[in-house]
């Protein structure tokens, strides 16, 4: 909010986007070790099954999100519809 505020006077939206469980590579289900290599650097990625079996039942959708449900909530912010929110801090957390 403090950001929106500074910033408003110049005309530029400040807004905040808050995922929780979003499905992707770093967050899949495994019981193994497994890495990926970025730019030279191993990556650790992935998370225990039970962990993730875990989460999926605490979110009230029932499961992860999606990288595209991800992406359509910064969408929300780009449509010409949302030229006048500046401030809040979306979660896109399924409910939790």
């Amino acid at each position: 909010m403090a950001l929106a505020k500074e910033w408003g006077r110049y005309k530029v939206n400040v807004n905040t986007v808050a995922f929780g469980y979003i499905a992707t590579r770093l967050t899949e289900a495994t019981d193994e070790k497994k890495e990926i290599e970025i730019e030279g650097r191993r990556i650790g990625v992935g998370v225990p099954s039970g962990n993730v079996a875990a989460l999926a039942r605490a979110v009230p959708l029932g499961r992860g999100g999606t990288t595209d449900e991800a992406a359509g909530s910064i969408i929300l912010f780009c449509l010409p519809e949302a030229d006048y929110v500046s401030g809040p801090l979306l979660e896109v957390t399924g409910g939790l």
